[in-house]
């Protein structure tokens, strides 16, 4: 066993990879060793069309990633690099991308974007305007929590903060009710067994301070962000500024230029089962079949489905080089696919509808 354990533990530290990029000779090496390379493998890079920039979330173990890889024509995946930060990955995929001159695909988000090499490294704003099919604005849901208006030559967002459901107090009304039934008893026991007052006062003001004070400010602060908290996003040509007011005060999150941001994505429950599926299609495609995919079943379409309808939308995401921002979580598909149309026209010039 101690031998075991000191093969594994020196194999940890001590072991090492080398991933090598060749553009002359149209190869990638991969190399791995203990100090020094042990094994090489060589890969043609002519069997490669892309280079993918993905996501994986992590569990409790392991954090969130984003592997960069080369796309074979098989439809299989060479995995080259990853990264715990978005800004680093895109940045490595863009390079990779311009030495190699293949296509660039960003599938970080629920909705994969393929781009050239030379576009890679534009800004969203510099490729809409190049772009003579303009995106068609979504149509404005009946039901829309946001207010939307012009503002400043681009449009203005104000979506109030998530109401809470009355039922919720209940759970606040609860702690209080303890210090109010356990004071006077415990009073009356420390007066039957002298305990001495300063010991009895600090045991009941922690009582009421744990049990009543605090669950009413909690409350109170849930109903006061509730009622006046909200999160402002204005967008123009000039970029996006984001701040979020709570109780008391305004925090500014995020304030992009234009030639910052990347892409404007959006998550739905359509867009999350879109993309479930297409990764399900990717891996039970066969190996041998160019282009093939996978056909779902019924049944795992509607548990799928199901399942969707569950998983917390994560609204829309800007990408920028620094890395990805969000707004609009847990707001209805039709809603936030509007406010990702505005946000996207106000960087390109466009004028609100």
């Amino acid at each position: 066993m101690g031998v075991i354990f000191t093969l594994v533990g020196g194999a940890l530290v001590f072991g090492r990879s080398w991933t090598t990029i060749d553009a002359a000779s149209r190869t990638v090496v991969m190399r791995m060793g203990l100090l020094v390379p042990m094994s090489e493998t060589i890969h043609r890079l002519d069997d490669y069309t892309s280079v993918h920039l993905d996501f994986q979330r992590g569990d409790s173990d392991s954090a969130d990633q984003f592997p960069v890889s080369l796309t074979a024509r098989t439809g299989g995946r060479l995995r080259l690099f990853a990264s715990t930060q978005y800004a680093e990955a895109r940045e490595r995929a863009t390079a990779i991308a311009g030495l190699l001159r293949l296509e660039i695909e960003d599938a970080s988000t629920d909705h994969p974007v393929t781009l050239s090499a030379a576009q890679a490294d534009l800004s969203l704003q510099h490729r809409l305007r190049m772009d003579h099919h303009r995106e068609e604005p979504a149509g404005r849901p009946a039901s829309l929590r946001s207010t939307v208006s012009a503002a400043n030559g681009g449009v203005s967002i104000v979506i109030p903060a998530r109401q809470v459901h009355p039922a919720m107090f209940l759970f606040f009304l609860v702690p209080i009710g303890v210090p109010i039934f356990l004071v006077a008893p415990f009073f009356r026991f420390f007066r039957q067994s002298n305990t001495p007052d300063l010991v009895s006062w600090i045991f009941l003001g922690f009582l009421i301070v744990a049990f009543g004070v605090m669950p009413a400010l909690t409350g109170l602060s849930a109903w006061l962000r509730a009622r006046f908290g909200r999160t402002t996003i204005t967008a123009s040509t000039a970029g996006i500024r984001i701040e979020e007011r709570h109780v008391w005060k305004t925090r500014l999150l995020s304030s992009l230029t234009a030639e910052e941001v990347i892409d404007v994505d959006y998550s739905t429950a359509e867009a999350i089962l879109m993309s479930v599926r297409r990764d399900h299609e990717q891996r039970m495609a066969p190996a041998d079949r160019v282009g093939a995919q996978a056909a779902i079943g019924p049944g795992t379409e509607r548990l799928l489905a199901a399942i969707s309808r569950f998983v917390g939308r994560s609204g829309i995401t800007i990408k920028t080089r620094k890395g990805l921002t969000t707004f609009g979580e847990g707001l209805a598909d039709e809603e936030i696919r509007y406010l990702h149309s505005m946000s996207r026209r106000a960087i390109a010039g466009g004028s609100l509808p």
